[in-house]
């Protein structure tokens, strides 16, 4: 009896030491204080990346700064001449305008009629006023010589404003600037079709101009360059002087470039302005007209452009008024609308709203 008493006692003792272990490890657990198992890691989808933001390219006629202009340049800055389109100039990605002098102190004056050289301390001026790159492929650039052109060459470089159109040579004349604008690659080409003498060609160790009369190596810088630029501009110097509408010839350039693969064609030379025409889609601006230049001139324009991917999206035409050297946006109605009227009257096919925007005709 006493010995089923022992076992009993003992089976107790064993059976309350597990229960005071096992609370002892409850408390234990607690105090541990384990944190929450971590939330699965999620990946995001890949977003696609941001398209390129559009850009705006301002493009204007010709430009001297030479005899009055040049006058009043010295007197009152050139940012002075242009202060009446500062915002549309310096407000974009890039402004391209004809350069129609040359920018030298040296060189003897060719013998024709007119003939320009302007002081090279006015180019800082022109960069300032919102003009970052000129064509110098036209009939003045060589009107003091190969040395003045040289000297035109360096001076624009020195002023950070890009040229194109003439070189120390026909490599250089004919090769295109490849510029960076926004995210995009611009390639700009100048050409004239306009020379006083074939002598002011360049050639292969002359400097000169690029010709136009003979468009195959213009065409074919425009193919060589095209795998490489989002957008490819041609600034041409042609056409007849006053005449309101473009020769022939024009037409045809102008669409063997957009075959080749140009993607935006701007004139000058005739001093008066002319009209629109597009072709597959691409825009070709016959005359921008004078700007800043020496005449006198009663109105001009500005064209406005934005694309985006190398694809235009819009283009404006905006009337200027002109008087002592000095565009101004027409700002009233009244001197917009005629301007306006005589746009649509000399395009082909093209639609010139109220408001300047330019677009194509639907064909019926």
């Amino acid at each position: 009896m006493k010995k089923a008493t022992h076992s009993a006692r003992k089976t107790w003792w064993f059976v309350a030491l597990g229960c005071v272990a096992l609370a002892l490890g409850v408390v234990a657990l607690r105090q541990l204080r384990l944190p929450p198992p971590a939330p699965p890691v999620v990946t995001p989808p890949a977003s696609a990346p941001e398209p390129p933001r559009p850009i705006t390219l301002t493009f204007v006629g010709d430009i001297m700064l030479s005899e009055g202009v040049g006058k009043v340049a010295k007197l009152h800055g050139v940012p002075y001449l242009f202060a009446g389109v500062k915002k549309q100039l310096t407000a974009d990605d890039l402004t391209i305008g004809n350069l129609e002098c040359a920018v030298s102190t040296r060189g003897a004056r060719e013998e024709k009629t007119y003939t320009f050289r302007a002081d090279p301390a006015l180019l800082p001026g022109l960069r300032k006023s919102g003009i970052e790159a000129v064509t110098l492929a036209n009939n003045h650039a060589l009107d003091f010589g190969r040395q003045a052109l040289l000297d035109t060459l360096a001076n624009l470089r020195k002023a950070g404003i890009v040229s194109v159109g003439a070189g120390v040579d026909a490599e250089e004349a004919y090769r295109p600037a490849l510029l960076t604008v926004g995210e995009q690659r611009v390639a700009l080409l100048g050409a004239s079709r306009v020379l006083p003498t074939d002598r002011w060609a360049a050639g292969e160790e002359q400097p000169g101009i690029a010709s136009a009369y003979d468009p195959a190596r213009l065409l074919e810088e425009i193919r060589r360059v095209r795998p490489n630029a989002d957008l490819v501009v041609v600034y041409f110097h042609w056409g007849r002087e006053r005449k309101l509408s473009p020769e022939r010839y024009q037409r045809l350039l102008a669409r063997q470039c957009i075959d080749a693969g140009a993607d935006l064609v701007i004139g000058s030379h005739p001093h008066v302005l002319q009209g629109f025409e597009y072709y597959r889609d691409k825009l070709i601006v016959y005359s921008l007209g004078n700007f800043v230049f020496n005449t006198r001139t009663k109105s001009t324009m500005m064209v406005q452009t934005t694309f985006r991917e190398g694809k235009l999206q819009s283009a404006t035409a905006i009337p200027c008024t002109y008087a002592a050297y000095r565009p101004r946006v027409a700002t009233k109605a009244a001197l917009r609308r005629p301007l306006l009227a005589f746009l649509r009257k000399y395009s082909f096919g093209v639609t010139v709203g109220a408001d300047g925007v330019l677009s194509e005709k639907a064909s019926r």
